[in-house]
């Protein structure tokens, strides 16, 4: 199942860059992943922007808390993932760039990097999966221009295989639990 660009890991937090898709099934798993991703960027002195929902954001900040101290929480970022995706009152991708001077005060392109870690989720909707594909088609190209390390993470359950065909194809790796 894997394209010809596309490289399948078992461990994020080795990536300093790329467009990575990953299909989650265990929530305690997935949390344990977001943990190790924003404590990797913060190795690196990164930033590390979430973009996820009110369900999980309260686990995700809670063992983050546990821990680390207050500097290192000042460099995790938390954006509703319905805020983010639904900006323009219809499904698509935003450009993160385009969040970061309203998270990161004094941000400025220069001077400090970022990772992201998108919990991607839609309303039902017709079309959806079209709107999807073309998302992550644009977000591909961004992340790829901005040598950004950005993590598109899915329930598993509510993706269709013909979605995660098209899906595979706009990334450079491929996760599995």
């Amino acid at each position: 199942m894997e394209s010809l660009h596309l490289k399948e890991v078992h461990e994020i937090q080795d990536l300093t860059k790329g467009h990575v898709l990953y299909f989650f099934k265990n929530q305690d798993q997935y949390i344990s992943n977001v943990i190790e991703f924003v404590l990797s960027g913060l190795e690196r002195n990164e930033y590390s922007i979430i973009i996820e929902n009110d369900r999980m954001t309260p686990l995700i900040k809670k063992n983050l808390t546990e821990k680390l101290n207050n500097n290192c929480l000042e460099k995790v970022m938390f954006v509703n993932n319905y805020d983010f995706y639904y900006a323009k009152g219809d499904f698509r991708v935003n450009s993160i760039f385009d969040y970061l001077p309203n998270l990161i005060e004094g941000y400025s392109e220069q001077d400090l990097a970022v990772r992201s870690w998108a919990h991607v989720e839609w309303r039902d909707e017709p079309e959806v999966s079209k709107k999807l594909s073309v998302s992550e088609k644009e977000a591909d190209l961004i992340v790829a221009k901005t040598k950004l390390l950005s993590v598109c993470a899915y329930d598993s359950e509510r993706v269709s295989n013909e979605l995660k065909e098209s899906l595979l194809f706009c990334h450079n790796f491929l996760v599995n639990e």
